[in-house]
């Protein structure tokens, strides 16, 4: 099954729920029904995209 797009907005409450310290991954996953592995996945492309060079935006394919 190919896996679901994250949306700004999913995105964004991935972001927000990461600033609460007592919310595990696995928790944070079931808040917003996705896997831990999906979530895992998208905070790696998330660290990425802000280490990347400015003006070259890193490939989202892992």
């Amino acid at each position: 099954m190919p896996a679901k797009p994250w949306s700004r907005e999913e995105e964004e409450q991935l972001l927000h729920l990461l600033r609460k310290p007592h919310l595990t991954q696995r928790e944070i996953a079931q808040k917003i029904g996705r896997t831990e592995a999906a979530v895992s996945g998208r905070l790696t492309i998330i660290r990425r995209r802000k280490e990347a060079p400015i003006g070259r935006p890193p490939s989202e394919a892992s």
